[in-house]
């Protein structure tokens, strides 16, 4: 009787490892077949948006992987300054990042001495926010009943042309003048109006035994990365009797350098001595 055969091929032992080698080495390799990283599209510095609130314009936030330990975590940093130097606090907290969340894992604070009393503090807050960009790529993260329940952040590389007189927005003071019969206090308020025009108000403030006497003016302005340049010449006087206060600005252009931590500025005119302006926290036009 015919028996069919099925024909056969002698198994390569050798060759069927060799595969399975291969196969193996290339699913370790990285970005493949893996869990899409969230955390990746966070990753850098970022400061809050927009800037010129001197409670917040010193602080910056940073995200990043840690190899050592391997985890994502949140770096929080506040920037303080202490006569002439630059006091930095850090607080760090481990994070999980999900696809529209990140959970801040536990609760950390720094606190560095500046001057007397005075402390530098930074601090990270355990919480679950949501977390979503907005379409100028501004990473805004959301925690309701939370402190904060929100928070808009733009990053570093952002801090171009766009955001440079933002930096200086806010209340500057002048060193102040005292004289034998009148003290004399300064202000410098960078600020910009509904039409996106850039301006300085001036301030003077003065003193004269019991008396005291305000006047301003405000000038349009041009801010670049290192030169403000006044557009117009402005000056106002209010008289009370013989005691009068003046408040008065050149149309010039001056040349700045913000310290780091935008605690200071410093200026100078047309080969003047350059002065320093000190920040004034929680200040405005009036």
């Amino acid at each position: 009787m015919f028996r069919p055969t099925v024909p056969t091929t002698p198994v390569n032992t050798r060759a069927s490892w060799l595969f399975l080698i291969g196969l193996a080495l290339l699913l370790s390799l990285p970005g493949q077949c893996q869990e899409p990283t969230f955390s990746q599209k966070l990753y850098g510095n970022w400061y809050t948006y927009p800037l010129g609130n001197p409670n917040t314009d010193s602080v910056r936030h940073q995200f990043r992987h840690d190899p050592a330990n391997d985890r994502d975590e949140i770096v929080v940093t506040r920037q303080c300054l202490a006569e002439s130097r630059v006091v930095t606090a850090k607080a760090v907290s481990p994070i999980e990042v999900s696809e529209d969340q990140i959970r801040i894992l536990k609760t950390a604070y720094d606190v560095q001495p500046t001057q007397g009393t005075s402390t530098c503090e930074a601090a990270i807050n355990a919480a679950v926010f949501s977390y979503s960009f907005s379409e100028d790529g501004h990473l805004v993260l959301t925690n309701p009943g939370g402190n904060p329940d929100y928070l808009e952040l733009a990053r570093e590389a952002e801090g171009t042309a766009a955001a440079v007189p933002q930096r200086l927005y806010g209340t500057w003071l002048l060193p102040p003048f005292e004289g034998k019969a009148m003290q004399v206090q300064v202000r410098w308020v960078f600020y910009t109006t509904a039409e996106r025009q850039d301006r300085l108000r001036q301030i003077t403030v003065c003193h004269k035994g019991n008396d005291s006497l305000v006047s301003h003016v405000d000038s349009d302005i041009s801010i670049s990365g290192e030169s403000i340049k006044i557009l117009q010449s402005a000056t106002h006087q209010e008289v009370a009797g013989a005691f009068s206060c003046e408040a008065s600005v050149t149309a010039t252009t001056w040349r700045y350098t913000l310290a780091p931590g935008g605690m200071t500025v410093t200026m100078s005119a047309g080969g003047t001595k350059p002065i320093t302006l000190t920040r004034e926290p929680q200040a405005g036009l009036n």
